[in-house]
């Protein structure tokens, strides 16, 4: 008597013809699940900036403006995430010869995924201290091109600040986090991760209308002032 009987295992059955059968019917249904979602995987969209900076494509004369400083702003949290979201970043300070002041960041990403996202203006300047006391949508003229942005009015620290910002993710220019996330899904679903673009323009101008005025006037200045490829970047 063998050891298995003597314990009363019996001898092992074979595998029977129909469970392998759903074995391999399982199994297949898996890797063929495996080939579509890999198929349906987005592609990056090829970055419009290709492989030159921002400080290449940005002139330090726009119009009658002119680079001063890159430093003063109001910049995004310093958080661990920011290096992953931004694959370039510019920040500048431009003077008009009347004495108007500017500060002008872009932040780009070669692709949005829908997972990191573009810092907007009513996280980062919350986290540097500044109340938002006016938000609307405005749509600005940029000379090709009106574009939909948000007008905000942001103090703090006995400072206040002016700023108009639009985003630019693919073709979409969303105004608010929720259609951000949504263009960014929509994009997904067509194939595409898009590149995309934050461009804010800001100033300490004393009442809200000077401020827009400024920002209006700089804005057409800047596209104007762009090459081509800075154009595309910046509006499509």
């Amino acid at each position: 008597m063998s050891s298995d009987q003597a314990h009363g295992a019996g001898p092992t059955a074979p595998a029977s013809p129909m469970l392998n059968r759903r074995n391999m019917l399982i199994g297949g249904a898996m890797l063929g699940a495996v080939g579509i979602g890999y198929a349906r995987q987005p592609t990056v969209s090829e970055p419009l900036l290709g492989r030159r900076k921002l400080d290449d494509v940005v002139p330090k004369t726009l119009g009658p403006w002119k680079f001063e400083t890159a430093s003063g702003l109001v910049l995004p949290p310093p958080d661990q995430m920011r290096d992953e979201i931004y694959s370039d970043l510019l920040t500048r300070v431009y003077y008009a010869p009347n004495g108007d002041g500017v500060m002008l960041l872009v932040a780009y990403s070669g692709s949005q995924d829908g997972v990191i996202q573009v810092h907007r203006p009513e996280v980062c300047y919350p986290a540097s201290g500044y109340t938002l006391t006016r938000t609307e949508e405005r749509a600005l003229d940029v000379g090709p091109r009106k574009i939909p942005t948000r007008f905000i009015v942001a103090e703090g620290g006995g400072r206040l600040e002016q700023l108009i910002y639009w985003t630019r993710l693919g073709p979409s220019f969303p105004t608010t986090w929720l259609q951000q996330r949504i263009d960014v899904i929509e994009e997904n679903l067509k194939g595409l991760i898009p590149d995309g673009v934050l461009v804010r323009i800001s100033t300490n101008a004393l009442d809200s209308a000077s401020g827009i005025a400024i920002i209006e006037r700089f804005a057409a200045d800047f596209i104007g002032a762009l090459p081509a490829v800075g154009r595309r970047v910046m509006i499509g």
